[in-house]
């Protein structure tokens, strides 16, 4: 059963039995659909939370989730996660046969060193599967970026929650049409959107 606890639905309409939301239960038609064996692969996500996080570790003995901890160095567990930069992560080559973002992308201050950095991290044959609140129907903005004294913020400030810090996650990119074309152009991999 779901039920409607607010008015985004995107966030807002909840199973009242494990408490995820529509882009989770996406995921996992998506993980079913796409990658039957999941249970069986090597699979890194980076900042989980909630029911996705539950079902992961307990269905996916080869599940690997990650967090990241400003100033807990790269690679060492820290409150019940292992702390990774997705830019400047410390797994080998080809370490995972799926890689999971769950609206990580928009938050990511070197979005093309991370991708390049996820796609290091894969099997031949792997793939990175991700939801992102996506504007597809406009060019992608920039909100923040780095910059010589730190962020520099070229739009109003905007957070969204972040299960790891109270003050939020900075919104840093509002991903547009050109969303896919960036992956490629990135790293090679192609995209499909479903």
């Amino acid at each position: 059963l779901f039920v409607r606890i607010g008015p985004w639905a995107r966030d807002e309409y909840r199973c009242l039995r494990c408490a995820s939301i529509p882009r989770q239960r996406a995921l996992f038609a998506v993980l079913d659909a796409y990658f039957p064996t999941w249970r069986t692969m090597w699979i890194h996500e980076s900042s989980p939370s909630g029911a996705p996080l539950r079902r992961l570790r307990a269905e996916c003995g080869a599940y690997l989730p990650t967090q990241y901890f400003p100033g807990v160095p790269p690679g060492s567990l820290h409150e019940g996660f292992r702390c990774e930069d997705l830019a400047r992560q410390t797994f080998e080559d080809e370490s995972f046969d799926l890689v999971i973002t769950q609206d990580v992308m928009e938050h990511l201050l070197e979005p093309v060193q991370s991708l390049r950095e996820i796609s290091r991290t894969l099997t031949s044959g792997g793939s990175h599967v991700f939801t992102v609140p996506w504007y597809y129907w406009k060019c992608t903005k920039v909100r923040a970026r780095l910059g010589a004294h730190g962020i520099e913020h070229l739009d109003e400030p905007d957070y969204h929650i972040n299960p790891v810090d109270e003050a939020g996650a900075l919104v840093v990119t509002e991903w547009g049409r050109d969303l896919c074309d960036t992956i490629f152009a990135s790293c090679g991999m192609t995209t499909t959107v479903h």
